[in-house]
């Protein structure tokens, strides 16, 4: 074999071969001119380091020799060695092997057996390049130790460890992982030019789809004070609370989320009058904010007047993009594709709505019997509702009142516990009074239960009165 200097392996060739990542690796080795390995007591600087020199540093932690090149004006570290390199320097070579059955050992004596051929000294490299019908397997480096040539190559990935053939399944099996075949039956398994890496992923790792398991939605966002209120209060500032959009997510990945991001929010104020628009905010969330009515406040209530509103609450809306692709149980892109379609998502706050209070107690005072007079009783605080309620009647009372907006059934039984549970029901007298609601809002008739006795109460009394 006649002796040939281009393949001798240039400074890029090096980087291929000891990182083994470099597809164009014969394309560079066809070019290479030549190359030079030597010690070094420390890594050179860029400034220091000389083009196509390969410099051995001695790791004093792994006992090994890191290896240094000047790549595009800096040091780069390329590999490491697994046997000892002391006192060592010398020259790399190449050779491909075209035949799976030959020995690498094979090619590394033909190649120095040319009359040409240059002499072997100690620390010379050798890279075997394995290509078999234009399908590239492996590359392996040897080192010689001044008597023998020495696998360099050390620990390697599985990824990097290549099948030659094919597998036959052959057995009284019908699986093998993911591989299947007839039970009594043999099947020929493609895992030729296969990394042994692959062939386990094959084998054990089955790819599942994603799906999307929540699709965005708003975090947050609702008005302060709302709920149930007396007709006739007064709403000076409504102030609705900050929201966000919770991005979604999808079944296996990607771990850095759907990436759904919201581009907009748009508030608006519902009432039983209809939708108005009062903020529109360009950001990720939404800060909290505020509407005053055009600084008319609201009052919240069920019988009109200005500014008066039925029901009060917000509604916002956060328009959002797409989400990045989702990924298959493996990290891979999902197939067909998954993800979160742009669009928008809506939420409600709750909301301010009005109710009338019913009234009860006793008084030793009988004033007119009008709306003052009946809202200085005991308040329910809450909308009518069936039940029993207990009046409590102090001694010296002269009046027993139980109020409640007309149209409701009221008082259906009184019994006075205190008095061997007397149904006192007739002696209530039902009137009709126009009370008003909150802050002198609007009136509204309430049928009020009146009894006055002829003589005040000598002692206290309790009243249950069951309202239906």
């Amino acid at each position: 074999m006649a002796y040939d200097t281009s393949k001798l392996a240039s400074l890029q060739a090096l980087k291929d071969t000891a990182t083994r990542i470099k597809k164009e690796y014969l394309a560079a080795i066809s070019k290479s001119k030549h190359a030079i390995m030597q010690k070094a007591a420390a890594i050179p600087s860029a400034d220091e380091a000389e083009e196509n020199v390969m410099y051995l540093v001695k790791n004093e932690k792994t006992g090994h020799y890191d290896i240094y090149v000047l790549v595009d004006g800096a040091m780069e570290w390329l590999d490491d060695t697994t046997i000892d390199l002391d006192d060592v320097a010398g020259d790399i070579y190449t050779g491909t092997k075209t035949d799976k059955s030959a020995s690498d050992s094979s090619i590394i004596d033909a190649f120095f057996a040319a009359d040409d051929a240059p002499v072997i000294k100690k620390g010379d490299v050798f890279v075997v390049n394995t290509v078999i019908n234009g399908k590239e397997y492996e590359k392996s480096s040897y080192y010689f130790s001044g008597t023998a040539w020495e696998a360099i190559t050390g620990c390697v990935d599985a990824d990097k460890v290549i099948a030659h053939e094919n597998v036959l399944l052959a057995g009284d099996f019908d699986r093998i992982g993911n591989w299947t075949k007839d039970k009594n039956g043999t099947k020929l398994q493609e895992t030729d030019g296969m990394s042994f890496m692959a062939i386990l992923k094959e084998i054990g790792s089955k790819t599942l789809q994603p799906t999307i398991t929540a699709n965005p939605s708003i975090n947050g966002f609702g008005l302060s004070g709302a709920g149930a209120v007396e007709a006739g209060t007064p709403v000076a500032t409504a102030s609705y609370l900050a929201a966000s959009l919770n991005p979604g997510s999808y079944k296996y990945g990607p771990k850095t989320g759907t990436g759904v991001v919201a581009s907009n929010w748009k508030v608006e104020r519902i009432t039983d009058g209809g939708a108005e628009q009062v903020a529109s905010v360009d950001a990720a969330s939404l800060p909290a904010g505020s509407d005053n009515n055009g600084g008319n406040g609201f009052i919240i209530g069920d019988a009109g007047g200005a500014n008066a509103v039925a029901s009060l609450k917000y509604r916002v809306t956060a328009t959002h993009g797409a989400g990045v692709q989702a990924e298959d149980n493996l990290g891979g892109a999902s197939n067909p594709a998954v993800a979160i379609a742009a669009g928008s998502k809506t939420k409600d706050s709750a909301a301010y709505t009005p109710f009338r209070n019913y009234f009860f107690g006793a008084t030793a005072e009988k004033p007119a019997l009008d709306s003052a007079y009946i809202r200085g009783l005991t308040k329910s605080g809450k909308a009518y509702a069936p039940g029993v309620i207990t009046v409590n009647v102090p001694a010296g009372a002269n009046r027993v009142v139980i109020a409640c907006i007309a149209g409701k059934t009221g008082v259906k039984k009184a019994i006075n516990e205190t008095a061997l549970n007397a149904d006192v029901t007739d002696t209530f007298t039902k009137k009709t009074v126009a009370v008003e609601g909150a802050n002198g809002y609007t009136a509204k008739e309430y049928n009020v239960w009146v009894f006055e006795p002829a003589v005040p109460y000598e002692n206290a009394a309790v009243l249950k009165v069951t309202l239906g």
